[in-house]
């Protein structure tokens, strides 16, 4: 009887270890960092970028929205460039610059760039002095209710238009320039007052 009992709590034992051994060897789910935005993060010397996605209902405009954090001591000029099209963002020192068309933010927007909605487009970040990073960065549409109001407008382009023939010549009652209606002489007749 008392074997059995030794053998049982021996039983017990190599369970209970093996259990708590598992656990031992997994990591733990609090040291795991995980993206749970829609945007990237990205960061460049005393730069982090957080969150930064693009907003594109064209594919060929598109909104930066994201944060710039500058841990840094001194303003930083930051550049941000998609498809080869630059747009800087100046961040205070030691301070956050929220980039977001919600009234109280600046925006952040890049013309005829090649930005196609639920694609990922490559952005740059640089300022003077580092050595600048990328992110792969996605592109959402506005169709998403948080994003309805962060499309960009487009830029309204100029159309030539061709040349008017209107005001050549005058049409039904108009009278050509110079001359009046009206009981006046024709000047043909000469005048007939004197010089």
């Amino acid at each position: 009887m008392r074997a059995r009992v030794l053998v049982s709590v021996a039983v017990a034992a190599t369970i209970a270890l093996g259990a708590t051994g598992c656990e031992f060897l997994s990591p733990s789910r609090t040291q795991e960092i995980r993206q749970i935005t829609d945007g990237v993060d990205v960061s460049t010397g005393t730069i982090d970028v957080r969150n930064a996605l693009l907003i594109s209902d064209s594919g060929k405009d598109a909104r930066f929205i994201g944060t710039l954090v500058n841990t840094g001591n001194d303003e930083r000029t930051v550049t941000l460039e998609v498809d080869g099209v630059d747009q800087t963002v100046v961040v205070p020192a030691n301070d956050t610059t929220v980039l977001a068309d919600d009234g109280q933010h600046d925006t952040v927007d890049f013309d005829d760039v090649s930005a196609k909605p639920g694609s990922l487009v490559k952005m740059y970040f640089s300022y003077d002095g580092a050595e600048g990073a990328s992110a792969t960065v996605p592109v959402l549409t506005s169709a998403q209710e948080q994003y309805e109001t962060l499309a960009p407008t487009p830029t309204p382009t100029s159309t030539p238009t061709a040349p008017s023939n209107s005001g050549t010549q005058p049409t039904g009652d108009a009278t050509a320039p110079g001359t009046q209606s009206g009981s006046q002489s024709d000047s043909s007749e000469g005048d007939s007052g004197t010089n």
